[in-house]
């Protein structure tokens, strides 16, 4: 549809500029051809004068009453009355003292005038001379007016105007078509398969182009969709077996109570401590994944505000001293106070799990380190410690839901595997950079660039 569009505005662009150049080209030859004719006519008005001029001369006035021509001839005397004129009677005849070819004759021996009359369409061409006794003998012819000539020859004129404008109509419309067909014609798949002409030849290249980046973008979409279908089936499989585990457990103790297996208060009390720690761990789970699901589709109300990275870290530190105690660990808050504008319930969840993971992957013995400082890229917070570390090739997916590095000590650790990966989400809420420097045995460091 655009392309006959823009084959149907080439067509009437050319067809009004070849109507538009041919109107002009006309009027300007009329214009031309009528100039020119009136100067050959005043030409031969003073060829001729010059003729009657010698006659005059040498035979006196007699020779103007046997003069036979197609212009008209006046002798006009020193005081501007009419002696002789060869189409009206002299005695009824104005006084020409005042005509400007008689005043020019007088004054300068040749005079030249021309005079329209709009009755009658015409233009009279005067030329004067003055004779040697004073007089002044005039030649005169009538020219009709270039308007006149036009629509004499209007109708002629009109028959080869509208023969040319079709066939300057025929000449547009096969002009348009040609320049549009190999643009309609363009395979937009294989646009470099054809031949066209070099006006096109960018257009061609740019579509050609495009299609590459579109079939990259298909690529990497289908990839990154391939990749989100193994996140989500990962994600779903993980879920249950995150769930199934506690679950378990609290079915089993809670059978084996309501069985009566267990007698002793003692034990009743244990297998419901039991049960209370697995709920509790659900609860947990459930709560990470609500907060994840939330930072997902950035539908979480929070409130931004300035926050004090390092009010806030001192405040989770002071949270995890229990859990750092029981494992001799050393945790160390260095950097100074530097604000940030954030949601303080996401940031200070991200401090937690980055110190709560610093201490459960440590030597007992151990040093966490809360860093906070300034740099010229924006304010850095890290967390290192001296731990397991991370091996290289784990490194990129620590921040995937539910990955653990050792699968088989995640049930003595603790915790639901989705504490780097709130970490990360928090990040990309903030439009915070995440960063990681591990290596196995020495430790590991994980810095938020806000």
């Amino acid at each position: 549809m655009k392309i006959k569009k823009m084959s149907r505005r080439i067509f009437l662009n050319m067809f009004i500029i070849s109507t538009i150049v041919l109107l002009v080209s006309t009027l300007m030859t009329v214009g031309i051809v009528y100039t020119n004719f009136s100067r050959q006519s005043v030409k031969a008005l003073e060829s001729e004068l010059s003729s009657i001029r010698n006659g005059v001369e040498m035979n006196g006035t007699d020779f103007l009453e046997n003069l036979e021509t197609k212009h008209r001839i006046t002798l006009i005397a020193k005081d501007g009355t009419v002696i002789f004129d060869n189409e009206a009677n002299p005695d009824t005849m104005e006084n020409h003292k005042d005509r400007k070819e008689v005043k020019d004759a007088v004054n300068e021996g040749m005079g030249y005038s021309e005079r329209y009359s709009e009755t009658l369409s015409e233009k009279t061409i005067n030329v004067a001379v003055s004779l040697e006794d004073g007089t002044i003998l005039r030649v005169s012819e009538n020219l009709s007016t270039v308007l006149f000539v036009v629509l004499e020859i209007l109708l002629p004129m009109f028959v080869l105007l509208v023969t040319v404008i079709i066939f300057a109509a025929f000449l547009s419309f096969r002009t348009s078509r040609t320049i549009t067909r190999p643009i309609n014609n363009i395979d937009l798949v294989n646009p470099d398969k054809q031949k066209v002409y070099d006006e096109i030849e960018p257009l061609v290249d740019k579509i050609v182009e495009q299609n590459i980046q579109i079939a990259k973008q298909m690529e990497e979409l289908k990839s990154e969709h391939e990749k989100q279908d193994n996140l989500r089936r990962d994600f779903t499989a993980n879920v249950s077996h995150e769930l199934k585990t506690p679950l378990t457990s609290i079915s089993g103790f809670a059978e084996i109570i309501q069985n009566g297996i267990v007698k002793e208060e003692e034990d009743i009390r244990r297998f419901a401590g039991k049960i209370h720690k697995e709920s509790q761990r659900l609860i947990i789970l459930v709560g990470d994944i609500i907060k994840l699901s939330q930072l997902d589709g950035n539908d979480i109300a929070v409130k931004m505000e300035p926050i004090d990275l390092y009010e806030s870290s001192e405040a989770v530190m002071s949270h995890l001293e229990d859990a750092a105690a029981k494992k001799n660990i050393t945790m160390k808050l260095q950097g100074s106070h530097s604000v940030i504008t954030g949601a303080e319930q996401i940031v200070e969840e991200m401090i937690f799990n980055l110190v709560d993971n610093a201490i459960k992957y440590n030597y007992d013995g151990g040093n966490v380190t809360v860093s906070i400082k300034r740099t010229e890229e924006g304010i850095e917070l890290s967390v290192s410690d001296n731990g397991i570390g991370i091996p290289e090739e784990d490194q990129d997916r620590i921040f995937e839901r539910f990955f653990r590095v050792d699968k088989s000590h995640s049930k003595d650790i603790g915790g639901t595997g989705l504490g780097l990966s709130i970490v990360k989400h928090g990040a990309n809420f903030h439009n915070a950079k995440v960063s990681v420097k591990s290596r196995p045995g020495v430790g590991t460091t994980i810095t938020i660039l806000f």
